[in-house]
């Protein structure tokens, strides 16, 4: 097995979610999952200056990688697995990213 180069995308999307994507040197989806703020009763505000967006790199040697996110009453967190354990955590919080 070989050191491989993940890029962790956590962004707003247009459709009034959030997107996260785990992609490869070549810049290929390897693991995505998406919320929807409906889903969760959340309203971005009706104009942004930016859209808001996290991004980190992972080195690592896995075999599986598994994106996952939990809600809790401020906010949201999305995790990245790699053969089961925790590679990074980003949170997410509704105050931050003006979500009401």
């Amino acid at each position: 097995m070989t050191m491989e180069t993940y890029r962790l995308e956590v962004r707003e999307t247009e459709t009034n979610g959030i997107d996260a994507d785990v992609l490869d040197a070549d810049d290929l989806i390897e693991a995505s999952t998406r919320v929807a703020y409906a889903d969760y009763d959340l309203e971005p505000p009706e104009s942004r200056s930016e859209t808001p967006s996290y991004s980190e790199e992972i080195t690592t040697d896995v075999t599986t990688l598994d994106l996952q996110y939990e809600r809790d009453d401020g906010g949201f967190e999305f995790r990245l697995l790699g053969d089961r354990d925790e590679l990074t955590r980003v949170r997410v919080d509704d105050d931050e990213w003006d979500l009401n």
